[in-house]
């Protein structure tokens, strides 16, 4: 679902921030990907999503080379993949309904499909009751299930969540990634969770790929290298 070939990041400054990485995610993988700040991991997942263009090497998304992905066609192909971030992103002035129907809005989906896929994935994330409610009168916790749900209402194949729990307290971070389980064992979504949190690492076992200077330091099934976080 996800392999990077030899791939290496320069920026225009001389920054090299992913240096000749190669990694083979498979489909419904769930992965951590840890390490200190400044290593590589958020250059890492923007290449993923065509934020980033590699300088060199080959990226494969969904069966797509990233790298050859014409500007214009980067919106269709990110359809195959749900982001969320730590800062939630929602839109305030809509309701949860509305930012999660935002999503299939953009691309012309028909109205009765788009109830029937909101309702269904409010249920997924534990909202039906909050479909009216807006952004403001929600929770963190509430709203992270919000931005997630908008993420998989088009049932991507691939779900990157960075630093999902970021601005949680601990016992919501729990919930936000037995939720991120939960899809992946009801969708069988190949999910990346870019994450700073040990305890969460330690006691959820899943494959973790720890990077530091770029580079692939670690890569473990176990989620025993938590000690790479800073």
């Amino acid at each position: 679902m996800i392999k990077l070939e030899n791939v290496t990041k320069v920026y225009k400054t001389g920054v090299r921030a992913v240096n000749n990485m190669n990694v083979n995610i498979g489909p419904g993988e769930f992965v951590y990907v840890i390490g200190p700040t400044g290593a590589g991991k958020s250059t890492f997942i923007k290449l993923l999503y065509r934020e980033e263009k590699a300088s060199s090497g080959k990226v494969i998304v969904a069966g797509e080379d990233v790298s050859k992905i014409k500007n214009r066609k980067v919106p269709y192909f990110r359809r195959n993949i749900g982001i969320v971030f730590q800062n939630f992103r929602l839109l305030p002035k809509k309701t949860v309904f509305e930012n999660i129907a935002f999503t299939l809005e953009v691309t012309d989906t028909p109205r009765v499909e788009i109830r029937k896929k909101v309702r269904r994935t409010l249920e997924l994330v534990g909202l039906e009751d909050k479909a009216n409610a807006f952004p403001h009168e929600l929770s963190g916790g509430q709203q992270q299930r919000v931005a997630i749900a908008r993420a998989i209402v088009n049932n991507p194949k691939v779900l990157i969540a960075d630093e999902p729990t970021g601005n949680l307290d601990p016992d919501t971070s729990i919930e936000i990634i037995e939720l991120l389980e939960r899809i992946n064992e009801v969708n069988h979504t190949t999910i990346l969770v870019v994450t700073h949190d040990k305890e969460i690492v330690q006691k959820y076992k899943k494959r973790t790929i720890l990077i530091e200077d770029g580079c692939i330091k670690t890569d473990t099934s176990t989620g025993g290298y938590a000690n790479g976080i800073h």
